[in-house]
C-alpha cells in the first residue's frame, strides 16, 4: 500500500508545487504590471513637464525688452508725424502773428507757450498710447500662453500644446497695426477750440494758438500729420 500512498502523495506535492509556482508567477506579473504602470505614469509626467518647459521657452522671447521695443516702435511711428504737424502749426502761428505785427510781443509769448503746452500733451498722449499697445500685446501673449498650456493638459499630449504654442507665437510676432495719429491731434484740436471759444466768451480775441485751431482740426479729420498752409482764424489775433 505504501506505493499507492507514495503515488498519490507525489501527485499532490506536484500539484501543490505547480499551484505555488503559478501563484508566484501571477504575483510577479502583477508586480511587473504595477511597475510598468508606475513607469508609464512617471514617463508621462516627465513628458508633460518637458512639454510645459518647451511651451514656456517658446514664449520666452516676449520679455520686458520686447514690450519696450513695441513702445519704441510706436513712438518711432507717431512722433515724427506729431513733429511735422507741430512744425506746420508753428509756421502758421508765426505767419499770423507777423501779419498782425504781434511778433516778439506778449501775445506771441502767450501763444508760443500755449502751443508748447498743448504739443507737450500730445507727445505725452503718444507715450501713453505706446504703453497701451505694449500692455495689449502683453495680455494677448499671456492669454495665448495659457491657451497652449490648457490644450496640452486637456489633451494629455505635450505635442498638442507645443503645436499650439508654435502657431500662437508665429501670429504674435506679427507687428500690430497702429491707429492713425489723427485721434491724438483731434483731441488737441478740441482742447484748442474750446480754449479759443472761452477766450471769445470772456471778451478776448485770442486763445490757445487760435490762428491754427481750425487747421489742426482739419488735419485731424483728414488723418493728416500736418501739411499745407493755415489761413483759418488768422484774423482773430488783434
Amino acid at each position: 500500500m505504501s506505493w499507492i500512498s507514495d503515488l498519490f502523495g507525489g501527485a499532490a506535492k506536484k500539484a501543490a508545487d505547480a499551484a505555488e509556482q503559478q501563484s508566484a508567477q501571477q504575483f510577479q506579473w502583477q508586480q511587473d504590471q504595477a511597475a510598468q504602470v508606475a513607469k508609464d505614469a512617471a514617463d508621462h509626467r516627465a513628458a508633460m513637464a518637458s512639454g510645459l518647459d518647451s511651451i514656456n521657452k517658446s514664449y520666452a522671447g516676449f520679455d520686458d525688452p520686447y514690450y519696450k521695443g513695441l513702445q519704441t516702435s510706436y513712438l518711432d511711428y507717431a512722433n515724427p508725424q506729431i513733429q511735422q504737424n507741430q512744425a506746420t502749426a508753428q509756421t502758421a502761428l508765426r505767419s499770423a502773428l507777423a501779419n498782425k505785427g504781434k511778433l516778439h510781443s506778449s501775445t506771441d509769448a502767450m501763444q508760443q507757450g500755449n502751443m508748447a503746452t498743448t504739443y507737450g500733451g500730445i507727445f505725452r498722449d503718444a507715450q501713453s498710447k505706446s504703453l497701451d499697445y505694449a500692455n495689449q500685446q502683453r495680455d494677448a501673449v499671456n492669454a495665448a500662453k495659457q491657451s497652449s498650456i490648457s490644450q496640452m493638459y486637456s489633451s494629455e499630449s505635450p505635442d498638442v500644446g507645443m503645436q499650439a504654442a508654435a502657431g500662437n507665437t508665429a501670429a504674435l510676432k506679427t507687428a500690430p497695426a497702429y491707429e492713425p495719429i489723427s485721434g491724438l491731434l483731434n483731441q488737441a484740436a478740441k482742447y484748442a477750440a474750446n480754449d479759443y471759444q472761452n477766450s471769445l466768451y470772456n471778451g478776448q480775441s485770442y486763445g490757445l494758438f487760435s490762428p491754427i485751431t481750425n487747421q489742426m482740426a482739419d488735419n485731424a479729420r483728414n488723418g493728416q500729420s500736418g501739411s499745407g498752409n493755415s489761413s483759418s482764424g488768422v484774423s482773430t489775433i488783434r
